[in-house]
């Protein structure tokens, strides 16, 4: 063993050979692995000079091996103990720097903590008291470069960006704190100041991908101004449907007066073609007087409102109007409570011969009410509500309000309206 390699048998020549070809595959996956973990220099180095120099010492061992047949080799003077030792060494090395390679990867150290930050695919910054940055990770020095046109020397390069006068390069919108990229991604930038128990001071900025969030708040946005728009139809079309309603009122009153004339003239002219000679009956006479008096009536006050016609209405049938609290500022709202007091009006003079109408309006934050009551006679039985109190329940419901009759010990009507919403009157 103490000769050279080429004078060296077969047997230890195929030994050297073999060792010294595991310790080159050994090396070739060392050197790739270190590349690839991006591990220190000097390893990445260390590596690479072992492996260059055990193939060199494998080339020239086959040109001078008894097995390749090659007598008449090199016959380099190279003692074969030198080369084993050479190679036994690359081998334990490159082993060695492996398993401290591998044990490094799970303890946590400065250049582990580095590698994994700068991966974070939030941007983040920190600056020290002087305003110079001590970490700083890619995803914060590419949003830099996207916004500001250069890299992160100093604090104030992103204390910039919350002025009202910055301007961003590269084509980069600005809404608030969220920066719009011309791919249209959205980047929120955030600043916090935190203080050590050591009592160093730290400026942190945090840049985050909100791009989701922010093409939400946009299309909300935009549905929000679609909304009030809508709204703002809504609440004209409401307006016209309380002038529609109101027209409709006049001409059923004109269409009652106009049955009313109808069945007078009826009734006269049946009487004078029977030719007779008594005096007009008294159900004649009085059909004649009610119609002149609703079409009296209804000339006189087409033009007030109809709380102000309630009023006259009762004075008219000899009713007194005994009215507490005031009516609602809405005009949706007090349309349909007044419709409620008229409809008993009708009601209190043609069934319970009253001879006074309580009509009682109170309201809250959410609704409006009224409570009609009379003195007139109790009701015999269980009220059915006719034409007139279902047309009001029907008018009522669509409202979203409710309307309760109570016919025993006495008659009492209570309509209630919710304030502040759209219905069909």
């Amino acid at each position: 063993m103490m000769t050279f390699f080429y004078q060296a048998s077969s047997v230890w020549q195929i030994l050297l050979l073999v060792t010294s070809q595991f310790a080159v595959i050994l090396l070739i996956g060392g050197t790739v692995f270190l590349f690839r973990r991006k591990c220190k220099p000097a390893k990445q180095i260390g590596m690479g000079t072992m492996l260059l120099i055990d193939v060199t010492m494998y080339v020239l061992m086959q040109l001078d091996s008894r097995i390749t047949g090659a007598e008449q080799g090199l016959r380099l003077p190279i003692p074969y103990v030198a080369l084993l030792v050479v190679t036994l060494l690359s081998l334990v090395l490159g082993v060695w720097m492996l398993l401290s390679e591998t044990k490094n990867r799970k303890t946590i150290s400065n250049t582990s903590i580095k590698e994994a930050f700068d991966n974070l695919p939030t941007g983040v910054c920190f600056f020290n008291e002087a305003g110079l940055p001590v970490l700083c990770n890619l995803a914060m020095q590419r949003f830099s470069f996207a916004v500001c046109g250069k890299d992160v020397q100093f604090v104030t390069d992103l204390e910039d960006c919350f002025a009202d006068g910055f301007v961003p390069t590269n084509g980069v919108r600005k809404d608030g704190k969220v920066f719009i990229l011309p791919d249209g991604n959205a980047w929120k930038l955030e600043k916090r100041i935190f203080t050590y128990e050591s009592g160093n001071r730290y400026t942190q900025f945090v840049a985050a991908d909100v791009t989701d969030l922010h093409k939400t708040r946009v299309a909300l946005t935009e549905e929000n101004k679609q909304l009030r728009h809508v709204q703002t139809e809504l609440q004209r079309l409401s307006t016209n449907v309380v002038t529609v309603t109101r027209e409709e009122e006049v001409l059923n009153t004109k269409m009652r007066v106009h049955d009313e004339m109808g069945r007078c003239l009826m009734a006269a002219r049946k009487y004078l073609r029977e030719d007779c000679t008594e005096s007009i009956p008294d159900s004649v006479a009085t059909a004649w007087q009610r119609a002149v008096s609703m079409l009296k009536y209804n000339n006189d006050v087409l033009d007030e409102d109809m709380l102000s016609q309630i009023r006259k209405t009762c004075e008219f049938v000899k009713v007194a109007f005994i009215q507490t609290g005031q009516l609602p500022q809405e005009e949706r709202v007090a349309y349909l409570l007044t419709c409620a007091v008229r409809e008993c009006v009708t009601n209190a003079v043609r069934y319970a011969e009253a001879t006074e109408l309580y009509a009682d309006f109170s309201e809250t934050e959410t609704d409006a009410t009224v409570t009609v009551t009379n003195n007139g006679k109790a009701p015999e039985g269980e009220i059915q509500e006719g034409g007139g109190l279902s047309t009001l329940r029907r008018r009522v419901e669509r409202a979203s309000g409710t309307m309760v009759v109570q016919s025993l010990p006495w008659f009492k009507l209570t309509v209630t309206i919710p304030k502040g919403k759209e219905g069909v009157l």
